[in-house]
């Protein structure tokens, strides 16, 4: 019922602003128009239409089709109809008239053509529209799919410049997840909108069908008012239909290559070209249907929805395809980019594998996040005939899908085999095997690694052994810091950063490392100036696995070292981009749902974490579900939602497998403050108690974040203990907890104002407004000039932190508060008008002006004119 009375035309702009600007602007210069181009569904006729619902226009609409196109003014036949007969054989006198009856009809006008598929008008039809553009007879609004097929008279209104192209790009996530929930009205999960975007190619027609389409399956479902992903998507029905009938209209060899490239992916060019002409080729890259890649393979153009063109094809009609391409192509010989989707394709046939295709493919499977793939490559080989690396790949991709009893199996079947030559090799499986001893509590990782050390022969080549070496301190320093034993992370893991003989991507891993050790430890001034060095390092870093281990560390130095503001723009950068592994969909929210969370700004974390939650409720492979109600719950508490924070934690699931000793302690710190919300002392005392034992285990930064939570709740004994603790750390973060201690402690304004200022700058608004709002009641009544200028920074910080505190606190919500009269003085006082001409134009006295302006300034919260100018964007 939702769906039926959902129509697209509410939706149909999002994601299309700036090319509705676009086209207004060019309307608006007075030249000849533009040309919208963009595939079938793209949204072309719907962005022209409303870009043409300006009144100042008489609108003409010219609908080219295969049809109107075979007869000379085919498209104008229905206005040709109201013109003299004969008029057909003389096409300047038609001009003429078709020139008159247009100008009569617009009355004074400007006069407006809306062209959809200009690329089927005859050529008569063209050269009419042409020459009226030309005399400045009209307007046009056109729509294309390919302007390359369009008459010549056409093509050169754009050729010459007398038409703007605007091009249509496919939607990206956020657009795909932004459209469904207009379709869904209501919120959508990563995961759904993600799954969505990759089926439909970004294209809006097909994302709508698809969204109701799967709806109706109970593929997209409700959870918790949110919409998620709850199976596999089914790929059938009206999406799969319409892909038929677009193929259908396309010549028999362009239908092959595009069925093709989208059973396989890609393939060599040389390869395509013994089953169809050049030609046909080179019409499909014209059209932006395909495109030529550097290592000489073909695959399809992102406009072309590949997934939803695959899913319409009939298994028959993919194995005839397969066979025609497998006889005459050799897996061995396929570029890297083509190798998965051949394999792929292949599994689906019925085909087979051979043991290093299948080994190879699951490993550019793995490094793409496709696990599932993976695994689907290296099971079809009969066991007997997998190798150590395929073994590898399979403990690689059960591990990061979260079935870590599995992957442990699998490993334990090489235990008793020979190690891996390849030192590489070697590390991933030693670094996987003691992982999962941790995860699973199985075992001792410590008595693992006392063996690896054996592996490391004196009588290895030099390069060989320091390589192994670094690698097997990196397991133990990761083993060690995971487990929150940091006396027991080794000294010379810091050496492995600056060893030049080192690979760069070891250096890379080892330095990431480090940094959280440091941040960790109290050291987050050094783990800072460590930190820049390894993201430099990074950026020429490709392999994915690396990429992914290095990224998660560098995050986790950051939150640990009180960066958030740092952590904020490493997310806002990595999800579902740079990093697809380590912060797409869940994690990615969850990660930035965390940063929010402990640096104050409750609401937008509970936007990140709300359809992570949902999607993670029907599957969390993972374990992430019980840090995401962590946050969610403290989130709610920082709103003052305590029956909300409650009911969360109350019904929040528990780990099933060990946390990292880092996510613990964050998860504890914020479980306690929700579950003591109501009892003050008692959770400062418990709080104070848990930072003992973090110190105890040499982990300072958790400890001075539960000192640092317990001062804000106004123990004194944790502000002495706070100052005392981050007096023998190092860092900004450290600084500003000093600061706000000592200056809770002594009543030391200047302190808890420079402890605002620098909490400010790291991104924490928490502790900035409370540090801030301190230093305000210590200044109440007091006068003397410095005084005067601690309250004026003080009062400055606690509106800034205030604002970014709650969605409710932003200017623009507080507006909303003022009356229109309100409304119009604070706009009026935001500009450059003096406090005489605001009283003159409204007709009151200076005193009532002000007044008003004590109001407007305490309901804004506001210092005054020049900040009201500031955050109203006028001054």
């Amino acid at each position: 019922m939702l769906l039926e009375d959902t129509g697209v035309a509410h939706c149909a702009l999002i994601g299309r602003a700036r090319e509705l600007e676009v086209l207004a602007e060019a309307l608006q210069a007075g030249h000849g128009g533009a040309v919208v181009v963009g595939p079938v569904g793209i949204g072309k006729t719907v962005l022209v239409h409303a870009a043409a619902a300006d009144p100042a226009f008489y609108s003409v609409t010219i609908r080219g089709s295969r049809e109107s196109g075979k007869t000379p003014f085919g498209a104008l036949a229905w206005l040709i109809s109201d013109l003299p007969d004969g008029l057909g054989s003389r096409p300047a006198h038609l001009l003429q008239e078709l020139e008159q009856l247009l100008l009569k009809r617009a009355a004074g006008k400007r006069i407006l053509l809306l062209l959809d598929g200009v690329e089927h008008l005859d050529e008569l039809t063209a050269m009419v529209v042409s020459q009226l553009v030309r005399r400045s007879v009209v307007t046009v609004l056109a729509t294309a799919e390919s302007l390359f097929r369009s008459a010549a008279e056409f093509q050169a209104l754009w050729t010459e410049g007398l038409l703007l192209r605007v091009d249509l790009a496919p939607f990206d996530l956020d657009d795909t997840r932004e459209l469904m929930q207009a379709i869904l009205r209501g919120p959508v999960s990563s995961a759904a909108a993600r799954a969505l975007q990759r089926h439909t190619g970004g294209n809006p027609h097909l994302i709508t069908l698809l969204t109701r389409e799967q709806t109706d399956e109970g593929v997209l479902k409700e959870q918790n008012g949110v919409w998620v992903l709850a199976e596999p998507l089914v790929s059938s029905g009206q999406v799969a239909e319409v892909m038929t009938v677009r193929l259908k209209r396309r010549p028999p060899a362009e239908r092959s290559v595009i069925q093709l490239l989208a059973l396989s992916g890609e393939l060599p060019l040389s390869v395509v070209l013994q089953l169809v002409p050049a030609e046909t080729v080179d019409t499909l890259e014209e059209e932006r249907l395909l495109e030529v890649t550097a290592s000489g393979t073909i695959c399809l153009g992102p406009e072309t929805s590949a997934e939803a063109i695959a899913a319409s094809i009939p298994p028959g009609r993919s194995r005839e395809l397969w066979e025609e391409v497998s006889a005459i192509l050799d897996p061995a010989l396929l570029p890297s980019s083509a190798l998965p989707g051949f394999c792929r394709w292949t599994l689906a046939c019925d085909g087979t594998l051979d043991p290093q295709s299948a080994q190879r493919a699951a490993s550019l499977a793995t490094a793409s996040g496709n696990f599932g793939q993976a695994l689907q490559f290296v099971q079809s080989v009969e066991a007997g005939q997998r190798t150590q690396a395929m073994v590898v790949e399979e403990v690689r991709a059960l591990t990061a899908q979260g079935e870590y009893s599995d992957a442990l199996e699998s490993l334990q079947r090489l235990v008793g085999a020979e190690g891996p030559a390849d030192v590489d090799l070697w590390a991933d499986l030693l670094r996987h095997q003691v992982l999962l001893l941790r995860l699973l509590g199985r075992g001792n990782p410590v008595e693992v690694l006392e063996k690896a050390r054996a592996a490391v022969l004196p009588d290895e080549p030099e390069p060989v052994r320091r390589k192994r070496e670094a690698l097997l301190l990196m397991v133990r320093g990761a083993l060690a810091i995971d487990s929150g034993c940091l006396a027991d992370v080794p000294p010379e893991l810091a050496g492995i950063r600056s060893d030049p003989a080192l690979p760069p991507v070891v250096r890379a891993g080892a330095g990431a490392l480090q940094a959280q050790f440091l941040a960790l430890s109290g050291r987050a001034g050094q783990a800072m100036t460590l930190l820049d060095a390894v993201m430099e390092d990074v950026r020429g870093v490709s392999i994915p696995s690396i990429l992914d281990t290095v990224h998660v560390r560098v995050f986790q130095a950051l939150t640990a070292a009180g960066e958030y503001a740092r952590a904020a723009a490493l997310t806002n950068e990595l999800v579902d981009g740079r990093s697809p592994r380590a912060f797409c969909c869940n994690s990615g929210e969850i990660a930035s749902g965390m940063v929010h969370a402990l640096s104050g700004r409750a609401d937008k974390a509970l936007r990140s974490l709300a359809s992570a939650m949902s999607q993670l409720q029907l599957r969390d492979s993972i374990d992430l579900l019980p840090t995401a109600q962590s946050l969610a719950a403290y989130a709610h508490l920082l709103l003052e939602n305590t029956d909300e924070a409650a009911r969360l934690s109350e019904n929040s699931a528990g780990y099933r497998w060990r946390p990292t000793a880092q996510l613990e302690s964050v998860a504890q710190l914020l479980r306690v403050q929700v579950v003591l919300a109501g009892e003050p002392q008692r959770l400062c005392v418990e709080l104070r108690s848990m930072a003992r034992r973090c110190l105890d285990q040499a982990m300072v930064a958790p400890a001075l974040e539960c000192l640092a939570a317990a001062t804000r709740y106004g123990d004194a004994k944790a502000a002495i203990e706070l100052a005392e603790a981050a007096a023998q750390a190092s860092g900004r973060w450290a600084r500003a907890l000093y600061c706000f201690g000592a200056g809770m402690d002594g009543n030391d304004p200047a302190l808890l104002v420079e402890a605002a200022e620098t909490a400010l700058e790291l991104g924490n608004v928490l502790l900035a407004n409370t540090a801030a709002r301190a230093a305000l009641r210590l200044l109440d009544g007091r006068s003397d000039s410095a005084d005067r200028v601690h309250a004026r920074d003080a009062l400055r910080l606690e509106h800034l932190s205030f604002r970014e505190l709650r969605a409710s606190n932003t200017i623009t919500e507080r507006m909303k508060t003022l009356t229109p009269f309100e409304a119009e003085i604070a706009l009026r006082a935001a500009g450059e008008a003096t406090r005489a001409e605001i009283s003159g134009a409204l007709k009151l006295s200076p005193r009532t002006i002000d007044w008003h302006l004590g109001k407007i300034f305490d309901k804004l919260h506001v210092s005054g004119r020049s900040e009201l100018g500031e955050v109203l964007g006028q001054r």
